[in-house]
This record gives structure tokens, sequence and C-alpha cells, in this order.
């Protein structure tokens, strides 16, 4: 059966001889971007959240205009390689004093070039992604629809700039709710984790891998069981949830911030609404996306139908797989997803030893032992025991 791996959210290092996303390796051009989903991960749609930066916008229409991009007539664009790019954009605004991160997604240039020139009056630097936006949330989410581009509240749980991470309820959006197209989970949790909250239930859920470097595009991914066409079909299958889709997610106690933890000592105190951590007294809790979804969960709704959400990592993640294994693995077994997706317990065992082949079948299954994160540093995973 055809299937599509679809990363929603990846970033650049540079465009145009420029930094791009700051903390994003300088390494990450949009062309490598692009060479590495295609040829080393096996991704079928990669969407490049940086898209209305300055630099990026000029590379995409040179490419277009060099005909190396195709524009497809319901959106976005295609590479000679089959690869569909789902320009994008990420920005920051404030919200009641909470400062929290939107995604917007575009179907052309015209539309990402009408963004950016929004962007360019009231941001610093048109040229870096995930800028702060002036004049608020009233004119930019009605503009994103008014392009028909489709909006996501960024990795919606983290701690710092997600959404919920700082704001309590959508009511929040000062009437403008309507304008949110998808909630996008993001590293920390899953869909059961995000639908305690009862007001998420009508929306539906997307999943990113928020990669800054090449090894961790598809880190996070949405499996579709068929092609996708363009951006119209893509986001007409997302939006209704069909029974096609598994969110293909880190596992969330695997997460840089699932559990509250202390940034000094790494103490763990569970449950708890101070700042200060009980073990070495220095104002170091970072709070976690587990705690702060049961602080403002709601147990007596019932859970909405949605796709399944399997626990997924990139190889590098796994103990054993070193950069020398991994590369084994792609000369002689394919991409990242036909290693983990469909290589035989057999072809596996032609390079690695039954401990990593049963690491991968477990990744398959989503089956693995995880030592959970927090406190800005992520879990790992643990060889299961004998």
């Amino acid at each position: 059966m055809l299937k599509s791996y679809c990363d929603l959210h990846v970033h650049l290092g540079r465009a145009a001889g420029k930094p791009v996303k700051i903390t994003a390796s300088s390494e990450l051009t949009l062309l490598r971007a692009i060479d590495y989903a295609e040829r080393v991960k096996g991704i079928n749609v990669l969407g490049i959240v940086d898209a209305a930066c300055s630099g990026v916008l000029q590379e995409l229409t040179d490419l277009i205009c060099s005909k190396e991009l195709s524009e497809c007539p319901g959106g976005g664009f295609r590479t000679p390689g089959g690869l569909l790019i789902i320009p994008g954009s990420e920005w920051e605004m404030e919200i009641n004093g909470a400062r929290v991160h939107f995604l917007a997604f575009f179907p052309g240039l015209g539309e990402l070039k009408t963004f950016h020139s929004f962007l360019g009056k009231r941001i610093a630097n048109a040229g870096l992604s995930t800028q702060f936006l002036r004049d608020g949330i009233h004119k930019a989410l009605p503009l994103v629809t008014e392009l028909g581009g489709q909006l996501a509240l960024a990795h919606a749980f983290t701690p710092f700039k997600g959404y919920f991470g700082q704001l309590d309820s959508l009511k929040n959006l000062e009437g403008l709710v309507d304008e949110i197209d998808f909630i996008e989970l993001g590293l920390s949790a899953d869909r059961k984790m995000a639908d305690q909250i009862s007001e998420l239930h009508s929306f539906p859920f997307i999943v990113g891998s928020d990669a800054h470097s090449g090894k961790n595009i598809g880190r996070e991914y949405l499996e579709i069981d068929t092609g996708v066409r363009d951006f119209e079909h893509l986001f007409r299958i997302v939006s209704s949830e069909e029974k096609s889709i598994t969110f293909r997610g880190f596992p969330p106690s695997m997460g840089k911030y699932f559990a509250t933890r202390c940034r000094y000592c790494g103490f763990f105190p569970g449950k708890t609404k101070k700042n200060i951590c009980p073990r070495c007294s220095k104002n170091g809790l970072v709070p976690g996306v587990s705690n702060r979804i049961s602080d403002l969960s709601e147990v007596n709704h019932p859970l909405p139908k949605r796709p399944e959400y399997l626990p997924h990592l990139p190889l590098h993640l796994l103990p054993g797989f070193g950069p020398g294994t991994i590369n084994t693995l792609y000369q002689n077994l394919g991409t990242e997803m036909e290693i983990i997706h469909n290589a035989s317990p057999q072809d596996l065992g032609g390079f690695l030893d039954r401990k990593r082949v049963e690491m991968v079948l477990n990744l398959r299954e989503g089956d693995l032992v995880i030592e959970k994160g927090g406190g800005g540093k992520y879990g790992k995973v643990l060889w299961p025991e004998a």
C-alpha cells in the first residue's frame, strides 16, 4: 500500500547566505533539507516553516523560476523527486501577557509573499524565523484565513512558548477561536493527553518534528495511507482526521518538557505549583507538560475518536545505533522510513545483532522502554530487560 510520511514542521539554518533560524544548524539549507528528506529519511511531504523569511522566500522563487520546483494546482510545490513542499511560517505573539507561537501554512507563492509583506512591517528582522509580531492577533490570524492558509497553535503544550503552557483556555483568543484550524501536539504530549482538555475536542491534531537539523527531520510525522497530491488534498485529509491517518510522534515521556524537573540538580518533584526545588533550594523547577495538562484536565468528558498515536523515534536516538551502523543500514536497506516500517527481521539481521533487531521491531510497534525527560533535558530509550 502506498503511504505518505508528512513532517510539517522543519526549520532551516541559513538561506541566501544569511541566518534564518538562529538555533538551527547552519548546514540545514533549503536544498539540503529537501535532499535529506527525500534520500535519507524517506519523507514525502515536508513543511518548511521559515518559508516567509526573506532568504527562503527568494530561494523558493528562484527554484520555481528555474523549474527545479513546480507549483501544484491545489497548492504546494513539487520537487523532481516527488517531494511535496508545504510552505509555512512560525511567529510569536503576545496574548494576555504570554508570548506564544503560531504556525501557518500557505498554498502558494503569492499568498506567501503577501504574508511576508505583512510580517515585514511588524517584526524586527524579516529574514529571521519565529520573530515577535507586533499589532497582536486581530490582524494576523484573520489574514491567514483570508489567504486560504491553515493555522495551528505550535507545540501547544510546551512551557515557554506553547499556548497551553502559559494560558488556561482558548477564550484568551478574544473571539478568534474559529480562526484556529489545528493543534500541534509537539514532542511532550500525545493525543490522549491533549484530549483531557475538553475545549480541544473539536480541533484536529497535527504532529511535526520541529527539526533544527537534518537528522531530526521525521522525528514526528503524519503517516497517511495514500499518496498526497497537493496542499488542498493534504489538509482535507488531516482536518477530517480520517482513518487513513496515524500520528507518529515522540514518546511523550521522553520529551524534554514532559515532567516537572529542576534544571539545576535534575530532581523530579512530582506535581507542584512551586518554582523552588525541594532538593537544591534553587529557583529552577521547569513545569512539565504532563503536570500542566493535569491542571487543565476535565475528566468527566468522553474522549473523541481520533487516529491512532504510535510512539516513534529516529534511529539515532536508539541505543547501539551510532553513525556507522545507521549509514550501513541506509546504504543497504534504504531510507529511514523503509528501515523502520518495512525491513524484515531477516534483512535487519544481516547488519544488526539480535538485540538491535528487536529494538527496531519494538520501535515499529511503539513498544519502547523510556527513561522520562523534563526540565529541558530529553529522556532516553533503555535496553529492554532480558
